[in-house]
């Protein structure tokens, strides 16, 4: 293996597991008890126009990470397609987004914990995962793989096991269910929807927020073994069986358990206490627990390697690319995020309420899907501009006018303008997503233009 290569080591299981391992956290139980809540099974319209629009992005990440196979993903498509700024640009967002979207996972793992084992404070609970997780990542991705899979398949037994508890402790409403699902209630998280599709709309972050992890596997590229066949495979598969599950588990939740307790906190630790009582209480909170590892666990696997590749591109300072000699994984990134997650945390424990799971959540979901507009604009472009690059995946449609790419972009739209603009939609999510991807534009500026532009030029100097 040649100096600063990363070990190809994944095969499908494992990337399947990595690619849901961001989805499964305590901040998904808590969306799937408020949008249940909420809705009833009107949520389940919501949950399916999420899931086609996330099947659209998974064929989009899976055309462009296996042509361009490599840890610096999401920057270099988009600067192949639209220039280096905007790779740039791309890359500063994905490769820190969590910095902000932890403090989500954090608060609402953390007061869970905290109210049943209260020798240690939430923001403690949090930095002890965190840290335990870091040096799972640090020994190695296959480390990292299967303590994924083996967290996964606890955790969503757990899913599957408090569904057939609702089921058959509670007293199932069908008729609540069949109602709601035709005609959804006004949404009371927005208040002022009218009921019916358009408060299904307006929760669309909440759908997406179900789904946001699985393009973890185009910045794990390189160590994925066979990436051609995984990537898409692993990306699409895991997709579905995650709306199978949530969805057996959400509607035996909007069956059998009050509205009001499903959308008060602690959310889905309550609806197994409701259940089961206290012993079932402690049961989900060990379940946070580990969500909120195998979080963290997809998060550094993902978001590290954004910056150790952007770092090997040479816009980054090398220690961003510094890879251990032993494990081939990169350190100095794992560090930094590292570093800086405990500062997110410690000021989150100073400075934000208990609405703080909700609202950093949905901004987290937000810049996601900015991101997301952004691969299909890429995949548009790069089309048109470099027809001569091997495609082993091709996301489909005529090869100059990519039809689901085009659907795509237009669905991303919609769902922004819905969920987030008057008269329905929550400004304050705007203004939170808002400000945080301006100001890492305006570092990506000043990289583009101090460091960047020196540099070769990435069309045409990096080859797929």
């Amino acid at each position: 293996m040649a100096e600063g290569e990363l070990k190809r080591a994944l095969g499908f299981w494992p990337a399947w597991a990595m690619c849901l391992g961001l989805v499964t956290c305590s901040t998904t139980l808590m969306m799937l008890s408020m949008g249940f809540g909420d809705l009833g099974a009107g949520f389940t319209v919501t949950h399916l126009l999420a899931l086609a629009y996330i099947i659209l992005v998974c064929l989009a990440f899976s055309e462009l990470a296996t042509m361009y196979p490599k840890a610096s993903s999401l920057e270099l498509f988009t600067s192949k397609a639209l220039g280096r700024l905007a790779g740039i640009t791309v890359g500063l967002w994905y490769g820190f987004k969590d910095i902000f979207g932890f403090p989500a996972e954090s608060t609402i793992c953390g007061i869970i914990l905290e109210h049943y084992f209260p020798q240690v404070p939430w923001w403690g609970w949090a930095l002890l995962v965190l840290t335990i997780f870091m040096i799972v990542n640090m020994l190695g991705i296959v480390v990292a793989g299967y303590a994924q899979l083996a967290l996964l398949i606890i955790m969503i037994s757990s899913y599957l096991a408090i569904g057939v508890i609702s089921f058959v402790v509670g007293t199932p409403n069908w008729d609540y269910l069949s109602q709601t699902f035709f005609s959804p209630p006004a949404s009371e998280l927005y208040p002022g929807t009218p009921p019916g599709l358009p408060s299904a709309m307006v929760l669309m972050l909440m759908g997406v927020w179900l789904f946001i992890g699985m393009e973890v596997a185009a910045p794990l590229a390189e160590e994925i073994k066979n990436p051609a066949r995984t990537i898409p495979l692993a990306m699409t598969t895991s997709m579905v069986t995650l709306f199978a599950v949530e969805q057996f588990t959400g509607l035996s939740w909007a069956a059998s358990v009050p509205r009001e307790v499903l959308l008060s906190e602690p959310y889905h630790v309550g609806v197994a206490e409701y259940l089961l009582g206290p012993a079932g209480g402690v049961w989900f909170a060990v379940i946070s627990l580990m969500a909120t590892g195998t979080t963290i666990n997809a998060v550094m696997a993902g978001a590290t390697r954004v910056l150790y590749g952007m770092s090997r591109d040479g816009y980054l300072p090398k220690v961003f690319g510094w890879l251990h000699p032993r494990f081939r994984t990169p350190w100095g990134s794992l560090g930094i995020l590292y570093a800086l997650m405990v500062i997110v945390i410690v000021s989150a424990a100073t400075f934000l309420g208990t609405e703080a799971p909700f609202k950093l959540a949905l901004s987290c979901s937000f810049v996601f899907t900015v991101i997301y507009l952004i691969m299909f604009m890429n995949v548009i472009a790069l089309r048109i501009k470099r027809p001569q690059d091997p495609r082993p995946f091709k996301m489909g449609g005529p090869f100059k006018a990519p039809i689901l790419a085009i659907v795509g972009a237009i669905a991303t739209l919609l769902i922004l303008i819905y969920t987030v603009a008057p008269p329905y939609g929550s400004v304050d999510i705007l203004i939170y997503g808002g400000v945080y991807s301006i100001v890492l534009f305006l570092v990506a500026v000043a990289i583009y233009y101090v460091k960047a532009r020196k540099l070769p030029s990435k069309s045409e100097s990096l080859t797929p």
